[in-house]
């Protein structure tokens, strides 16, 4: 049975694909799967930093490898599964809301775990912490350079302007049927990009949902939407 792609990281080297089967990793050049990692659990998401690779699994929480242990080629893929390690070998004690990962995403030495349970942003030692909040409906997430992080639900991008508290309420919310979003449409997935507002200093969005892609300034309020045919 062919194995389905839940998410996708890169780097100048490789493609991630996290797969319900485990890790597929590819030559970015050939495009070929060059090394793999066979898992028990679902594998539904994966992202990098600049010496690791971090899984988000279903039943085991986060694990994580060093890119320096990646080895293979695509004449002969090879298994990197003895290279995995537990999240915790970074952060000592601190736990996550929940050991079913849905989204990660990070900067730095940060990352940003969506689970089943909550929003965790856990910066690994040293001087590590983590912060989080409570929620059941948390889908994707994006880290940015200066603390500041946002998460989605279906129905709502929710943005928080520091990363070192826990909290209950977001600092900003664009929910849908209110402002900016129509009313009834599902929010897929976020990407930013920093400090590209017009006003030279905020964060410019870019949204998929059901109906099309929004564009939005935060810095003067504006935004655009690129609809579906």
């Amino acid at each position: 049975m062919e194995a389905t792609l839940y998410h996708i990281y890169t780097d100048s080297a490789y493609v991630y694909a996290a797969t319900s089967d485990g890790l597929d990793i590819y030559d970015i050049t050939s495009e070929q799967k060059y090394a793999y990692i066979t898992s028990q659990c679902v594998v539904n998401t994966v992202w990098g930093n600049s010496d690791k690779v971090f899984i988000g699994t279903t039943t085991s929480g986060i694990n994580y490898f060093y890119k320096t242990c990646i080895s293979g080629s695509v004449d002969d893929p090879y298994d990197i599964g003895s290279c995995l390690c537990d999240f915790s070998d970074l952060t000592y004690y601190i736990t996550l809301t929940s050991n079913n990962i849905r989204y990660l995403h990070g900067y730095s030495d940060k990352i940003l775990a969506i689970t089943d349970s909550g929003v965790d942003v856990v910066k690994i030692d040293p001087q590590g912490y983590r912060s989080y909040t409570t929620i059941l409906s948390g889908r994707k997430g994006f880290m940015t350079s200066t603390n500041k992080f946002y998460y989605t639900t279906n129905n709502s991008i929710n943005r928080m302007n520091n990363d070192t508290y826990d909290w209950s309420i977001p600092d900003i919310t664009y929910a849908t049927g209110s402002g900016i979003f129509e009313a009834g449409i599902t929010i897929n997935d976020i990407f930013v990009t920093e400090g590209t507002s017009q006003d030279g200093i905020e964060d410019t969005l870019f949204v998929a949902t059901s109906s099309g892609v929004y564009v939005i300034d935060e810095g003067i309020g504006e935004y655009i939407i690129y609809y579906k045919e």
